[in-house]
């Protein structure tokens, strides 16, 4: 029986999301391939999406459903990491109206606009990664790239310890730690990182996730936590294919949208594109002009459970 689908994992603080990729493949043996749609920082903590099988084809899809987290963070100080395990490069005043002037702040953080990540990151630049440059002494000369932030809203607010929490709901590249290393810049005290929590990447959330130590101890049953790639497919434009056309998909060729049926409308604009999930087959690729659908990635489900 062929491995092949998503199995969500609940990550803790203080493991590396490769550490999560790699206990994983021990559970299911060699020669299964096991990636993930979208790394957590390890001081970061909630919903890590591990992919099995055919489905690590997938890890650009995952990643392009939008993702919701939890960040607490501290004023008075900005560190080295724009999180607790950084250290301190510059502390100022914290206003004594903060909690109105962040909640204030708030909206420009709204829509698609551009956002410097971190300099510990694994962003590029000239061809390494910025933490690795950042870690050698130098500053990396990293660029501001746009980003995407659909809702964004105090939830908690500690005078005393100057700490509060967001939640906020965003898309791929969006880096969190940034967000509160610009609230503490226009405040202009600095602030910081507490903790960090992924609640959830498109439908898939974080309490119907596996807890690590389930899956190190191996107590769990993992190909029945193995969910289809039809719970991805169902995300986006999405269409259901009868067997015959399984077959002219799997050899790549352009059909018509007349053989399929709508299976689901997403959850966002399609842009052309548009999932075709069959009993052999998990076909991502681009709606054409005329009513046809062309194949652009094509994964055999033949022999999944």
């Amino acid at each position: 029986m062929t491995l092949c689908g998503v199995l969500l994992l609940d990550k803790p603080e203080g493991i590396r999301s490769t550490a999560c990729v790699a206990a994983l493949r021990r559970r299911l043996g060699k020669g299964v391939k096991v990636g993930h749609g979208g790394t957590l920082d390890s001081t970061a903590e909630g919903l890590l999406v591990l992919l099995v099988g055919g489905a690590t084809r997938t890890s650009d899809l995952v990643m392009g459903l939008p993702k919701v987290y939890d960040v607490r963070f501290r004023l008075g100080e900005e560190r080295s990491t724009d999180d607790f395990s950084g250290d301190t490069v510059f502390s100022g005043p914290v206003p004594p109206d903060a909690a109105g002037r962040t909640a204030s702040l708030l909206p420009s953080f709204l829509g698609t606009r551009l956002q410097t990540p971190p300099d510990i990151s694994a962003v590029r630049v000239n061809g390494e990664r910025a933490h690795r440059i950042a870690r050698s002494g130098e500053n990396p000369a990293i660029s501001p790239r746009p980003v995407h932030i659909s809702s964004i809203r105090l939830t908690e607010e500690d005078g005393v310890d100057r700490s509060f929490a967001l939640r906020l709901r965003c898309r791929k590249g969006t880096y969190v730690r940034s967000i509160v290393r610009d609230i503490g810049r226009a405040l202009g005290c600095g602030a910081y990182v507490l903790s960090l929590v992924r609640r959830s990447i498109g439908r898939f959330r974080q309490d119907e996730a596996l807890a690590f130590d389930r899956l190190e101890s191996g107590e769990a049953d993992f190909s029945r936590e193995i969910r289809p790639l039809s719970e991805l497919a169902v995300q986006y434009y999405s269409y259901s294919c009868p067997p015959g056309t399984d077959a002219d998909l799997l050899a790549g060729k352009t059909v018509s949208l007349s053989d399929l049926v709508t299976l689901s409308p997403g959850d966002g604009d399609p842009g052309g594109k548009a999932a075709v999930l069959g009993e052999r087959v998990f076909s991502f690729g681009n709606l054409l002009p005329g009513g046809l659908y062309e194949p652009r990635m094509n994964i055999p489900l033949e022999g999944n459970p």
